[in-house]
């Protein structure tokens, strides 16, 4: 009975451990915040669009005349496919089920921007916009359910700013951040392996967990933007971290016939604990105008995924539960090219290229197949008058075909087993924003 009861407190805590991870992967990153960037896949920070350069780079509001305001509605479909080589129970037994389907679940996702220039020299603005968010979803049946059923984050970053324009030639920015976050995730459990190791992997003795959790959270960022000359333009940004204790409830479902017994007795809903810290990132960004037809964008982010080198949830009742990551810090680099040809239209088209935090194959979550990445991207504007545009643009992302190979990396994963198999992942984003200037 010791032993059964050890086993259960793994299984549990272990539930959601896994799931709570997937908050924390840089694939979890929303992506893009508005349409006029997301043009040129999000290389013209220093060009300055719109109202949306709160999010990119605060300083840029110095060159925002007036009251200026930005709506974003952001739709992602992507289409993800893992196909199976072998994965098995915490016993060793292969694990009978299909390839989850799609799990890619197609999101919409609005931001809203605003500017309002005080003087010649000062202008502050809000931004309401989603800096992370994802959702992915398998069938309940597929062999890597002991690992994640369903994955869902949500933010919300409120970010009022302020800019001020030194002289001609430099301009500052600053901002803060008041970031809301919740998830709701899931997992399947093998309870017929704490039942009986003969009934381990059937799926008429699984269980499953789920958690919920948010909280709020607050952090900075800073910006400065360099006009060179009237043609060419450089700006650099910095956005902080955010620290967050997500604090929820994790739920159990038990199958009717183990609810009478030692294991179903045990399995009780809990509170749940963990602390978190969203990665720093920092900007270089630059932009010229070769002609008055043609200019030129680009940028350089760096994000500092490495503090997640592990991941420790504190469970009412259970011993914390501790995952290791290894993730490594991460380099993504973008071009634009846009094109003007009369006053009431602008062309955009970008690429880049962007690396996944997982550096090999064992460290590779379900929740979160991420790889290298390469951003095909195409936009315009249409100017409806000197006051009113509307920015289209559309994002082709294609993920490296990757592996995941991952087996417990610590004593509280032991439960979920390991799972081995490929993934073919890719998406398709779509962006609409109005701009207007009173």
């Amino acid at each position: 009975m010791k032993q059964l009861v050890s086993s259960l407190k793994v299984i549990g805590a272990s539930g959601l451990l896994l799931s709570s991870a997937s908050v924390l992967a840089s694939g979890y990153h929303f992506g893009t915040q508005s349409a006029s960037n997301q043009g040129v896949a999000n290389s013209g920070a220093a060009e300055v669009m719109d109202a949306s350069t709160i999010f990119y780079n605060p300083a840029g509001m110095s060159r925002l005349e007036g009251t200026q305001v930005s709506g974003v509605l952001n739709v992602i479909m992507p289409d993800g496919e893992y196909s199976n080589i072998k994965s098995t129970t915490a016993t060793g037994k292969t694990i009978t089920g299909g390839n989850g389907g799609n799990f890619g679940a197609t999101t919409a996702v609005p931001h809203m921007y605003g500017t309002y220039q005080i003087n010649e020299k000062t202008t502050v603005g809000l931004g309401l916009f989603v800096p992370f968010g994802s959702h992915t979803d398998y069938e309940n049946d597929w062999v890597g359910r002991y690992q994640t059923l369903e994955s869902e984050i949500k933010t919300i970053n409120l970010n009022p700013s302020i800019s001020y324009k030194v002289n001609d030639m430099v301009a500052l920015g600053a901002g803060f951040s008041m970031q809301y976050i919740e998830g709701t995730l899931s997992k399947a459990l093998d309870l017929g392996a704490a039942a009986n190791p003969a009934l381990s992997g059937n799926k008429a003795y699984d269980g499953k967990s789920e958690v919920t959790g948010d909280d709020i959270g607050y952090g900075y960022n800073l910006g400065a933007l360099f006009t060179l000359s009237e043609s060419t333009r450089v700006g650099m940004a910095y956005r902080s971290k955010i620290r967050h204790t997500l604090e929820g409830d994790l739920k159990f479902t038990v199958p009717a016939a183990l609810q009478p017994t030692a294991i179903g007795k045990s399995l009780k809903d809990t509170s749940a604990k963990l602390n978190v810290e969203t990665p720093e990132s920092f900007s270089l960004n630059g932009f010229h105008q070769f002609t008055p037809e043609w200019a030129m964008t680009a940028d350089y982010t760096w994000t500092g995924h490495s503090r997640f080198d592990e991941i420790r949830i504190k469970a009412d009742g259970r011993t914390d539960s501790v995952t290791v990551t290894n993730w490594r810090d991460t380099n993504r680099y973008s071009v634009g090219a846009i094109y003007t040809p009369n006053a009431s239209w602008v062309l955009r088209a970008g690429l880049a290229y962007d690396q996944s935090p997982e550096s090999n194959d064992a460290e590779r979550i379900a929740s979160i197949p991420d790889s290298d990445r390469i951003w095909y991207a195409l936009g315009a504007r249409y100017n409806i008058n000197k006051n009113s545009s509307i920015d289209l643009a559309a994002i082709y992302v294609q993920l490296k075909d990757s592996t995941i190979n991952r087996k417990p990396l610590d004593a509280s994963e032991k439960a979920a087993g390991s799972i081995n198999g490929n993934y073919s992942v890719d998406s398709i984003t779509l962006g609409m924003q109005y701009n207007h200037r009173f």
